[in-house]
């Protein structure tokens, strides 16, 4: 199915808007229709991520592209049946995204470049939680809620510190991962928590 996804920037006092960009798509996903993802902005620019794996970094100003990237012609993932939902986090100079296929579950991009940092783990699909960064015995950990585990890895190279087994409902790991007291919870489809200790 054919579609067409759209990114708007609007005058915030007016709702004027101030400019927009349109892209076709073709949708193997169920209910065919997108964007899902919460834009990221940072200095200057906002990066958005479509249902189907369209990556932009967009000029804040003028909505000029400064770089994109297809998921799926890149990194040869399938696309999760209800889409790519984990909107992308900005750390440092990275824009960390859970893009799935072999190897490349979650890939760190620059920011500014749109150059492939690094990429890490294999997981049976991609899921729908966005990833965290939280700190625990002074170490920075980006938290990956996986539909078939709940993984940390260094925000800085991809290097796996630790995994631990857990199954959502159809694939469905979609909340982001609660840090508190130095505990991590989760939760997914059918009632599948899951609270661990660090």
């Amino acid at each position: 199915l054919l579609g067409t996804e759209r990114v708007l920037c609007l005058d915030e006092k007016t709702g004027v808007i101030k400019w927009k960009h349109e892209y076709s798509v073709k949708y193997s996903i169920s209910y065919a229709s997108g964007p899902r993802c919460t834009p990221t902005v940072d200095q200057g620019k906002v990066y958005t991520l479509g249902a189907e794996g369209n990556l932009f970094c967009f000029d804040k100003k003028t909505g000029d592209i400064l770089w994109s990237k297809d998921f799926r012609k890149l990194y040869a993932g399938k696309t999760a049946i209800w889409g790519h939902a984990s909107h992308p986090l900005i750390d440092g100079q990275k824009l960390i995204c859970i893009v799935g296929g072999e190897g490349s579950h979650v890939v760190a991009f620059d920011k500014d470049t749109g150059d492939e940092l690094w990429r890490a783990i294999t997981a049976v699909g991609q899921g729908y939680a966005p990833p965290v960064i939280i700190k625990s015995h002074g170490v920075r950990q980006l938290i990956l809620m996986r539909p078939d585990a709940i993984t940390s890895v260094d925000p800085e190279s991809g290097q796996e510190y630790w995994s631990v087994p857990y199954e959502a409902g159809s694939g469905m790991s979609i909340m982001s991962p609660i840090f508190w007291n130095g505990h991590i919870f989760v939760g997914g489809y059918n009632n599948k928590n899951l609270l661990l200790k660090l």
